[in-house]
């Protein structure tokens, strides 16, 4: 919804952050902002027993819940049989406000579990019910899979039953593209019913697909010789997938790690499997919610205590539950794992939503303030809601930036500070600068652009980079750029101390003569420095001492070492890429630096 979530769950209270609670356990409504600071909460429900079970958006602003209900005043309307269990079904606004409400059932305990906002905007609500009155027409035995869709009004539109003789739970429905209906359960089938598939042994996974009309258009089972079954159900182009669990070690099932598994499975548009993993570690590991992730692979979240095989950094005591999400591939292989909790239960059921950025809000439950959970729980209770945001940083890492660009050369002398900037870098929030070595100045970064106040004295070469963050983190650093910085003097100081170094031609195509000038009159008739289209060059009469050049090329990387033990050298550069490099020429503990360019022409 806009700006903020809505939170569906049950409370015994009537204090802290609840109000008006009507007797015994409500249904209870959270309103928050996109922040997680509270909106509003509502209690509904009688002077019974009521809990919410699942909601489902229709609009911005109106809702459907279901519930269960053993109420029969406060906010239930027309319950034609007081004192056993029935569907609760209500239509909300943004505000909590009942627009109307069902009670759908029989005169037997009847339990909810999902309801979805069909195609044309009315509800369908699924859950388990026994006998054949009321707003049942069929019963096939002991427990069924039942389904019953309401108008946008409330009205009933029709109720179907799916079962045999046996025991038959249902979890999920989901209205696929065709306009029909896939259903997944547990399910121990026996004959006197519409369901029929080729059972293990004890209770089977069971699909159901539907057409629009209801009419079955096929049924599996899948399991092994033990308690499996088939919870959360996802579409796909080419099949579907269930999440379920695994108590079994044979027939469908492999790789099972102990007590109860994640069950992970794609079958295609028939039901016929094509691959099944088993999730979890050496106690009991459940799924409840099930998602596509935007750069391929599945992200499932659900609870877990254990803490070995798949399953590590469970923080609880004493084998309690933590919150496990778990991201596998396109074919079921984990690609990572998380915990989150304390050290007490944590738990979650259908309470999470997915947004366009792979981030994920979840609302759970928590008992007690430590590790993960850090809120301010309401002690003496039997647990508060607890939310948290989650990303999955797999396609959100953010690029690593170009590298910067600035002065290739300086002088500090005159040039006290150097702008550097950056193109901007895809994912990034913003970026971290680097400069080294740290003492050759002061970096102070403002996003794209950093600004260099340079240290007096420093005198070589400098290397600036940058690396975008974002909240999945840091990238790698860039390429560095690459500063060569000098002290520049004045001319008499030059004169005195004299180096001078010609280097032509300058740009040049393969060779390129180093030459320290012989004594030769300057246009003063004193020795000093010289200027021309070639360069710069000093009359001196140091040209025999030993004089190094260094070649680098835009990147900083040395290309070229060359020694001159007399007055000039030449350096073929015929195999280099062409384009600007730098030159640094050492003498007797003085340095000179420059650009070198190196054309095709």
């Amino acid at each position: 919804m806009d700006n903020g979530y809505m939170i569906l769950g049950y409370t015994y209270s009537d204090d802290g952050d609840v109000s008006n609670n009507h007797g015994s356990n409500d249904v209870w409504m959270v309103r928050i902002d996109s922040l997680g600071s509270l909106m509003w909460e509502k209690t509904l429900g009688g002077s019974q027993s009521d809990g919410g079970a699942s909601i489902s958006k229709i609009t911005d602003t109106t809702f459907y819940i279901l519930g269960a209900s053993l109420s029969s005043d406060g906010d239930i309307s027309n319950d034609r049989f007081p004192n056993s269990m029935d569907f609760w079904v209500i239509k909300i606004d943004d505000t909590g406000s009942i627009i109307w409400d069902r009670i759908l059932g029989t005169s037997h305990y009847d339990t909810p579990e999902k309801i979805i906002t069909t195609n044309d905007g009315g509800a369908l609500a699924l859950g388990f019910a026994g006998l054949n009155d009321g707003d049942k027409t069929e019963w096939y035995g002991y427990s069924d899979m039942w389904m019953i869709k309401l108008n946008s009004h409330g009205t009933t539109e029709w109720e179907f039953t799916l079962g045999g003789s046996g025991i038959d739970f249902p979890n999920d429905i989901i209205q696929t593209s065709d306009g029909g209906y896939l259903v997944s359960g547990s399910a121990i089938v026996e004959p006197g019913g519409n369901l029929s598939c080729n059972m293990h042994d004890n209770a089977d996974a069971i699909l159901v697909k539907l057409d629009s009309a209801r009419n079955i258009e096929w049924q599996h089972c899948y399991g092994g010789s033990e308690y499996d079954g088939a919870t959360r159900l996802l579409e796909l182009e080419d099949g579907f997938l269930f999440s379920g669990y695994a108590m079994s070690n044979d027939g469908d099932i492999s790789g099972w790690h102990g007590e109860t598994d994640i069950w992970l499975v794609k079958v295609d548009s028939f039901g016929g499997l094509i691959w099944q993993k088993c999730l979890g570690g050496s106690k009991t590991d459940m799924a409840y919610k099930i998602f596509k992730t935007s750069g391929g692979g599945y992200l499932l979240v659900g609870t877990s205590n254990s803490n070995d095989d798949d399953v590590f950094g469970n923080h609880s005591n004493m084998g309690e539950d933590d919150i496990w999400i778990v991201k596998v591939n396109e074919h079921g292989e984990i690609e990572w794992q998380q915990c989150v909790g304390g050290l007490d239960t944590e738990q979650t059921y259908l309470g999470v939503i997915q947004k366009a950025d792979d981030n994920y809000i979840i609302a759970g439950m928590a008992k007690y303030n430590s590790y993960d959970v850090q809120c301010n729980i309401h002690e003496g209770y039997g647990g508060d809601f607890w939310l948290f945001n989650l990303k999955d940083c797999s396609n959100y890492q953010p690029a690593t930036p170009q590298a910067p660009t600035g002065p290739d050369t300086l002088c500090h002398t005159t040039d006290t500070t150097s702008v550097y900037t950056l193109a901007p870098a895809a994912g990034a929030w913003g970026y971290t600068w680097q400069l080294q070595p740290e003492e050759a100045g002061t970096l102070a970064q403002d996003s794209l652009t950093a600004t260099i106040s340079w240290n007096t004295g420093y005198q070589g070469e400098v290397q600036i980079s940058a690396a975008s963050y974002n909240d999945c983190g840091q990238s790698a650093f860039s390429e560095v750029k690459t500063t060569f910085v000098y002290t520049c003097v004045g001319l008499e100081e030059i004169a005195a101390n004299g180096f001078g170094l010609r280097v032509y031609p300058n740009p040049a195509k393969e060779w390129v003569t180093f030459e320290i000038p012989g004594t030769s009159p300057s246009p003063s008739g004193s020795p000093g420095w010289l200027s021309g289209g070639e360069g710069f060059y000093e009359a001196s009469k140091n040209f025999n001492k030993p004089t190094t050049i260094f070649v680098y090329n835009h990147t900083g990387q040395l290309v070229e070492k060359l020694n001159l033990n007399n007055q000039s050298t030449q350096w073929n550069a015929s195999g280099l890429p062409r384009g600007l490099y730098y030159y640094r020429g050492e003498q007797d503990g003085k340095m000179v630096v420059g650009k070198l360019v190196l054309s095709g022409e």
